[in-house]
């Protein structure tokens, strides 16, 4: 008899503390119906399959959600953090829509939608999630443009719609009205227009990824001064690059302008040790000019650049010496220019030394290498010479399989860039 009584006493003690749990709010309990009606697990994914509305408890039930008390003091959960698929690899994710009512969770802070084959546009009444710190939409299919309403999120860090279809300009805002943002991804869009000047930005951005976009122009000549990545690479921006920019921006560390048209001279003082990685390959440049502050006084021991450091120039219309500033990076890629003379020393004793690991020159118009390197050269070295003015020292003819098997230049081309 006793053991009856206690067991009814703990059945009343648990349906007590039901009753008093925290409930999720009706409200974001009709968004998240709304949102498994309008998206869909493809094959392979199971996402929804714990998306059971007759749960007690969808907070602890639900994949994908994370909630909290709001306000604290109240016994009501608001959603604050929603993930939608799985992002399992292999999987293909989700499909469907994103509908306009995510924007009635407005107690989220991260919203998270995984790699999968979402359409339509990204819902235009994001500004009314005022927590929002955190929005990644990336690797979907979706269209539109981007909400010019981001800019009422003061909290938001990081923004990432790389890899969708997006169309349209940049709005100005993103880069200049929203304090808090760290990290901005555009990349792999469809998106128009001119890089907004961000001569008025009070953020602290440090990521700009714009990197395959149809972007045009030159680069704005005032960029937020707290960067440290910048891509934007594979769009159709040309002119000449400022080397003022550089010095306006003293924490970058990564430069890729790729695949673009720009054109003009760069000053040597453009290649600096804590820009570690720069990469201006396949542009339209035609020279470098060397600074006030630079000699031509040849070092054993360039300025020495960050363990893996990479100098891309390959591919556009350099002339003249190789430029000494760049020796001191580890991977060196100065192919298909219009370089001539002789090799400088300084190149040639990081590659001896093993400090260079990668040193491209194939297509240019040298005509020398230093003879006191090879032919042995340390096993994680690779060197290519081919179709300059000269044959390949032996063992300095390690080029990739990609290079043409021409060993020299026609010594008719040669003659126009002869020293004498």
């Amino acid at each position: 008899m006793a053991s009856t009584r206690f067991i009814i006493l703990i059945i009343c003690t648990l349906l007590v503390s039901a009753e008093q749990s925290p409930k999720l709010s009706l409200t974001d309990i009709n968004v998240l119906a709304i949102i498994k009606d309008t998206l869909i697990d493809l094959p392979g994914s199971t996402f929804f399959s714990t998306w059971d509305f007759t749960a007690p408890d969808p907070c602890s039930s639900f994949t994908g959600l994370t909630c909290a008390l709001s306000p604290p003091s109240s016994d009501t959960l608001r959603v604050t953090t929603l993930e939608l698929g799985t992002g399992v690899s292999g999987t293909l994710g989700l499909a469907g829509t994103l509908p306009e009512a995510i924007t009635e969770l407005t107690e989220l802070t991260q919203l998270i939608l995984n790699p999968g084959l979402v359409t339509g546009p990204i819902p235009t009444q994001l500004g009314r999630l005022k927590n929002l710190r955190v929005i990644f939409l990336s690797h979907n299919r979706l269209t539109g443009p981007i909400p010019s309403s981001l800019v009422e999120l003061t909290q938001l860090h990081t923004i990432d719609f790389s890899f969708n279809r997006l169309t349209g300009p940049i709005p100005p805002s993103l880069l200049t009205d929203i304090p808090n943002l760290k990290i901005l991804i555009l990349a792999s869009n469809q998106l128009t227009g001119n890089i907004p000047d961000t001569s008025t930005s009070p953020n602290s951005l440090f990521h700009l990824d714009l990197k395959c976009n149809r972007l045009v122009g030159p680069i704005p000549t005032t960029l937020p001064l707290t960067l440290r990545y910048v891509s934007l690479s594979q769009n159709l921006m040309w002119g000449p690059i400022n080397g003022s920019i550089l010095k306006a921006l003293p924490d970058l560390s990564y430069l890729d302008l790729s695949y673009n048209q720009f054109s003009g001279s760069l000053p040597t003082s453009f290649f600096r040790p804590t820009l570690s990685t720069l990469l201006l390959n396949h542009n339209n440049f035609s020279g470098i000019v060397s600074s006030d502050s630079d000699t031509d006084t040849i070092s054993r021991s360039p300025a020495p650049y960050p363990e893996g450091a990479a100098v891309d120039l390959s591919h556009n219309g350099f002339y003249g010496r190789l430029p000494d500033a760049v020796a001191g990076a580890e991977n060196i890629f100065l192919n298909n220019n219009r370089f001539s003379g002789p090799v400088p020393d300084v190149y040639a004793y990081g590659v001896k030394d093993g400090r260079i690991k990668t040193l491209y020159l194939q297509h240019n118009f040298l005509d020398k290498f230093p003879k006191n390197v090879g032919p042995s050269l340390p096993d994680n070295v690779e060197v290519c010479l081919a179709y300059n003015c000269m044959v390949p020292p032996l063992g300095l003819d390690l080029c990739p399989t990609s290079v043409d098997g021409k060993v020299s230049r026609p010594a008719t081309q040669c003659s126009v860039f002869h020293n004498g």
